[in-house]
């Protein structure tokens, strides 16, 4: 099969990666979409949706724009692309919806601090009027910027970026002076010995769940 023709038989697969990505990345069951679908008049249930994403069954067109429409994103999103530029996508679209809600938070902790700010003008404005020493101490934050914060953080972390880096070159040093003498920190499980005296043989996270069953 030629290049021109995996461009055609990949698209079943795609949507059903593509799917399950974009439901779960918001946060939407398999029942959930399912109700959703039978709203808009497709017999689905919840096996109807985990037949699809694990590519047991492909979608007609109009279930395509159906399912587009009920994961309800904006903008809609393609689900027969690629799953890696899915994934990217989806990863972009997180980090940048993160951003903005610090961003916000951030606009609602500087307007926070400026009303304390006045707040506190008024208390010790009132507590002096009536004839109490009024201090430093009590009135600091009044020529405590809040853009101080900001740059609080953003120094604490590059301390700590930078106090990660040293850890780490530190931790490395060690661990090539010890491999220098002779000594591997690192146990492999198939350098241990079973009870008949002999290595264990290959081992596999899939033999293992086997085996565990």
């Amino acid at each position: 099969m030629g290049a021109r023709e995996h461009r055609y038989t990949d698209i079943d697969q795609n949507i059903a990666a593509n799917l399950r990505a974009y439901r779960e990345a918001h946060g939407i069951s398999q029942e959930e979409l399912a109700q959703r679908m039978a709203d808009r008049g497709f017999g689905f249930g919840q096996a109807t949706v985990w037949k699809i994403e694990s590519g047991q069954r492909p979608v007609r067109a109009s279930e395509l724009i159906a399912l587009t429409d009920s994961l309800e994103v904006f903008p809609p999103p393609d689900l027969t692309r690629e799953p890696d530029a899915t994934r990217y996508t989806i990863q972009l679209k997180a980090a940048s919806t993160k951003a903005y809600d610090a961003y916000r938070a951030l606009k609602e902790a500087a307007a926070a601090y400026l009303e304390a700010q006045i707040e506190v003008a008024f208390a010790a404005r009132e507590a002096y009027d009536a004839g109490l020493t009024v201090t430093e101490l009590d009135t600091g934050w009044l020529t405590t910027l809040p853009e101080e914060a900001v740059i609080e953080a953003r120094v604490a972390a590059e301390h700590e970026a930078a106090r990660f880096e040293q850890e780490n070159d530190a931790v490395s040093k060690i661990l090539d002076a010890l491999r220098g003498s002779g000594y591997e920190p690192v146990l492999r499980i198939e350098d241990v010995e079973s009870g008949g005296g002999g290595p264990l043989p290959a081992w596999t996270p899939g033999e293992a769940s086997d085996a565990a069953e």
